[in-house]
């Protein structure tokens, strides 16, 4: 009387295996806003770097100094003090009069200036600071500006920049950029102008 054990082919057989089901989104979330406090902690130390070097003095460039060559006063001195005056007292070395050179700086190219100006165009589009469609109109724009540039076609260059720049001030007068983007491009803008201009 073996009516107790199920056949094998019956569908109601106890042994059944169930699926293993994970909880749903709570490492999974932790894990998207780690990573996207990462992204906006990364964007927006690039986005103040950017700011910071737009903003930076053309007239005033910073000097980047480096370890001065030893002079030739300095190699020729005597390798031991002579003895003269009294024991206890101390000469003071007098100042010799080094000329010090400072090292020249290289203004940045327009290529770079027009990279940046890229960059910062996606950081604003980052940030909802302008539209998607028009962040793409704009770095277009200074895409093709690029490639005038590294053709040689600098007048068609300045001529895209302009059109960039135009372009900046019908998106702020739609209101479709906000003005601390307009204001920081537009300076950008002015900084690639002058750069093309100078050769």
């Amino acid at each position: 009387m073996m009516s107790a054990v199920p056949e094998p082919h019956d569908l109601h057989q106890p042994t059944a295996q169930l699926p293993v089901v994970e909880p749903r989104g709570v490492y999974r979330a932790a894990n998207h806003r780690r990573a996207g406090l990462v992204v906006a902690g990364g964007a927006a130390a690039a986005l103040l770097l950017l700011v910071v070097w737009l903003f930076a003095d053309d007239d005033e460039p910073v000097p980047i100094t480096a370890a001065p060559a030893p002079s030739a006063a300095a190699t020729s001195a005597p390798a031991q003090p002579e003895a003269t005056g009294t024991a206890g007292q101390s000469e003071e070395p007098e100042p010799s009069a080094t000329t010090t050179t400072t090292p020249s700086v290289r203004p940045a190219q327009p290529a770079e200036l027009i990279s940046a100006l890229v960059s910062a165009i996606g950081i604003l589009e980052d940030e909802d600071q302008v539209d998607d469609d028009d962040a793409e109109s704009l770095a277009r724009r200074l895409e093709q500006a690029a490639q005038r540039l590294s053709r040689g076609d600098t007048k068609g260059a300045l001529r895209k920049v302009e059109e960039f720049q135009r372009k900046l001030r019908d998106l702020r007068t739609d209101d479709d950029l906000s003005d601390d983007g307009f204001r920081l491009l537009s300076q950008g803008a002015e900084q690639v102008r002058a750069a093309l201009r100078r050769g």
